[in-house]
């Protein structure tokens, strides 16, 4: 097959979206011709020379556009380097070879839009990638208070629905969202985000252990934004504060960081550590230092998105707490398989009992621990996922207009 992926983010960028799309299309490269439209990296050192340029990792062709790298923190800046990739990505992927598929994901949030008109251009069938929900995130989160903009969102999004061939969720809370927009159910298929479960692994030696001084570490890692609860985890601390065993510890940068680290300055939180985002060569490092992860999205996030830090937390062996409504996926991981606690968004008393139950139970803790590491191997190791993946393509491509049985 002749496969054409969209998104923004890609290799190597330190973003988990990016991070999963450089696995998934090594993987399918064995048996595929795979092109990559990309964004500027911000991670990486990239050539700043002409709009479009290309490159190579490994089997896998990449083109690589120009864009502007303006503070994230604020609307405009982000809809300007959003805006200047739409408008080179729509550019290069013209110039290419139709390819059999196309898949486009949600970064951009207009991204479908591009994949629909491809899928015109071409005759090519289209795969709509949904990492995240439009304009529900955007809703749920207020990062998007522009009526005017979350109309746009929306109707994209549903012209991008009704033109692909088959759409890609994360779990069945997604999709039920998608099937309340009215979009026909047999053409949503979910295929969850995955680790690489060699990549995670308990050693008998952990420096980053030996830094918390053997403190029950309660931790949370991965982007301080908008869609987490974590003035939440400041206050469990402060709760928590007179019990020198525990130590919370945040890993990570986003846009709230700033505001978090005030926080627990001004709250004098000796029980707290905020961390700067660490080498992705460590995290089996990290996510085994803990003893309890913290996994929180905000109410009205639930099926808008999937943490995919929970698939590390599993394969590293350790329980969870989702701080969640108990009809998001991970809360059901949690309580179907016993790898977790659930506290609804928002409860610092709930958070507060699910600690302290962890620290005076550590055998049960170590069982929900074997019995995460279990799950992990069993559902979402990297090659069981992106295997399914290659399965769902190949049904695509070979689809010929007709019906696609998801």
């Amino acid at each position: 097959m002749n496969l054409l992926f969209i998104n923004r983010c890609f290799w190597p960028d330190a973003e988990a979206t990016g991070q999963l799309l450089g696995e998934l299309t090594e993987d399918l490269s064995s048996d595929s011709e795979i092109t990559v439209v990309a964004g500027p990296s911000y991670n990486g050192v990239t050539e700043r020379r002409g709009f479009l340029r290309t490159e190579a990792r490994g089997r896998v062709a990449i083109v690589r556009t120009w864009g502007t790298r303006l503070p994230k923190a604020r609307l405009l800046g982000r809809i300007i380097n959003l805006g200047t990739y739409y408008l080179l990505a729509a550019i290069a992927s013209l110039k290419l070879q139709r390819p059999d598929v196309v898949v486009v994901e949600t970064d951009p949030p207009l991204l479908g839009l591009l994949g629909a008109l491809l899928k015109a251009r071409w005759g090519s069938r289209f795969v709509y990638y949904c990492q995240d929900l439009y304009p529900d995130i955007a809703e749920a989160t207020c990062g998007v208070r522009s009526r005017t903009l979350l109309w746009l969102l929306d109707r994209a999004n549903r012209i991008a629905y009704a033109r692909a061939d088959a759409i890609v969720v994360l779990g069945q809370d997604m999709r039920r969202r998608v099937v309340e927009k009215g979009v026909a159910a047999e053409k949503i298929v979910v295929i969850p985000n995955w680790i690489d479960c060699n990549k995670v692994v308990a050693g008998s030696s952990n420096p980053s252990r030996r830094r918390f001084g053997g403190k029950f570490v309660v931790m949370y890692a991965g982007n301080l934004g908008l869609s987490q609860q974590l003035e939440i985890v400041v206050t469990a601390a402060e709760r928590l504060r007179a019990d020198e065993r525990i130590l919370f510890v945040l890993v990570g940068d986003g846009a709230r960081k700033q505001r978090l680290q005030d926080e627990v300055r001004t709250r004098n939180l000796p029980n707290f550590e905020i961390l700067p985002q660490q080498p992705k060569d460590t995290i089996g490092e990290l996510l085994t230092a803990a003893d309890l992860h913290l996994v929180p999205l905000m109410a009205g996030a639930t099926g808008c998105m999937v943490p995919s830090k929970v698939y590390g937390i599993l394969a590293a062996g350790r329980p969870f707490v989702a701080m969640m409504e108990d009809s998001a996926d991970v809360a059901r991981l949690a309580g179907e398989h016993g790898v977790g606690f659930v506290t609804p968004p928002d409860d610092v008393d709930g958070l507060v009992k699910a600690i302290r139950n962890a620290l005076s139970n550590p055998g049960a803790l170590k069982e929900m621990g074997r019995r995460a590491r279990r799950l992990a191997e069993e559902q979402f190791e990297r090659r069981v996922v992106t295997r399914r993946f290659a399965q769902l393509l190949e049904t695509v491509a070979a689809a010929n207009g007709s019906a696609i049985n998801c």
